[in-house]
């Protein structure tokens, strides 16, 4: 289970690599200045936040999952035609960003709870070790496809993203869901969306989790997106970009496996407060780094931000919600990482990169994950101890 999952997590990944990540390469060569491309990435977010809780609620209430990604992705599939043939039409791009956003794109936390929800179930298989392969996956693709891209245009990316798409239908129809998923879901975990959020609402500990979420990722989002610019602003160019993104993602390799280890040595809390101070190292690198190889080689510190942010957000978010509201609020975190914080840190970073410079605009976003990690570290006194018992760590 765990090699096929491993598999099914790689291809996703390198998929979702050769179009995701390279958004503004190709905006640009489209011919859109700076402030289009940030409010194009805008719909995209904007897409992707309203997106991801409904397949969230909409993968807990089904019996089957397997049918709703793949018909996730083949809209995905359609979105990425679309998108090849949109042109300089900015209303066109708009379109094809948004379906791709709203299908392929959300389901990148959905594989990780599905990988947790096997686990519960009975399935043997780890949480750190097939989410590596998306990692790795990531890593090779960036550093590949970049280079492909400077040397056979944008126009290799569609087809790329359509074989690699249908792979991952393939691998995903070989798993097979655990038979408690055949069951009807208990009455206790069959509340609403709007009831679960309503009672995570009253969680002080996941609110300020919340906040401190957004702060941090308004910092990351803002300036990841922006950083094939400033590396070609330095004088870099696609393969730079595609090498960045390489060692960014290898780097979350030894990060997540070492989750084993240090899960007994550090509270979860703990580790979420380090891997926070590593995001403000990370977003400083872009900022500052006057060179293409440091920025290239400062990628490293995805390590110790992103790749321990991955297993102990997973396993921390247990700890201070209930039971029946675990998925849901999982589901609201990947909306507020990869949607709210997304909407608002592009749209800022493509305003403040054209009235002040791109780099000037980099160094203001800086502020924003260390206020995050701030409000995270003071809400160790709002956590109260958990009036059931903890769930088991997921390795």
């Amino acid at each position: 289970m765990n090699f096929r999952y491993g598999l099914l997590q790689g291809f996703y990944w390198a998929a979702f690599c050769v179009v995701f990540s390279f958004y503004i390469p190709l905006f640009e060569s489209f011919g859109y200045d700076t402030f289009t491309c940030g409010v194009i990435a805008m719909c995209s977010t904007a897409a992707l936040a309203l997106a991801q809780p409904l397949w969230g609620v909409l993968c807990d209430r089904s019996k089957k999952i397997k049918p709703i990604l793949a018909a996730a992705l083949l809209c995905g599939i359609a979105g990425s035609v679309l998108l090849r043939y949109s042109g300089k039409s900015v209303f066109n791009t708009v379109i094809a960003v948004v379906v791709l956003s709203s299908t392929t794109q959300s389901l990148m936390y959905i594989f990780d709870t599905w990988s947790i929800r096997l686990k519960i179930d009975g399935a043997k298989i780890s949480f750190g070790l097939t989410r590596s392969f998306g990692s790795a996956f990531y890593a090779t693709t960036a550093a590949l496809f970049g280079a492909a891209l400077d040397r056979f245009g944008m126009g290799i990316m569609t087809p790329v993203f359509i074989v690699l798409s249908l792979i991952v239908i393939a691998l995903m129809l070989t798993i097979r869901e655990p038979s408690a998923r055949n069951a009807h879901p208990r009455q206790e975990d069959n509340d609403s969306f709007a009831t679960g959020v309503k009672k995570l609402l009253k969680n002080r500990a996941y609110l300020s989790l919340l906040l401190a979420v957004f702060f941090v990722f308004f910092g990351s989002s803002g300036s990841m997106l922006f950083l094939s610019v400033r590396i070609s602003d330095l004088g870099g160019g696609n393969g730079d970009y595609g090498l960045a993104l390489f060692i960014m993602a290898m780097s979350e390799v030894p990060a997540l496996l070492s989750y084993k280890k240090l899960a007994p040595r550090f509270s979860n809390y703990s580790l979420l407060c380090i891997s926070m101070f590593f995001m403000v190292l990370k977003i400083s690198a872009v900022a500052l780094s006057p060179r293409v190889w440091m920025i290239v080689a400062l990628m490293t510190l995805q390590a110790p931000s992103y790749g321990i942010y991955l297993s102990s957000i997973a396993n921390y978010v247990p700890e201070i919600v209930e039971r029946r509201t675990v998925f849901t609020a999982q589901t609201v975190i990947a909306a507020i990482v990869s949607g709210l914080a997304g909407i608002c840190s592009n749209l800022f970073m493509g305003a403040a990169a054209t009235a002040i410079g791109l780099r000037p605009a980099l160094c203001l976003m800086i502020a924003f994950p260390a206020v995050g990690l701030l409000i995270f570290c003071l809400s160790k006194f709002l956590v109260k101890k958990p009036s059931a018992p903890v769930p088991a760590r997921t390795e």
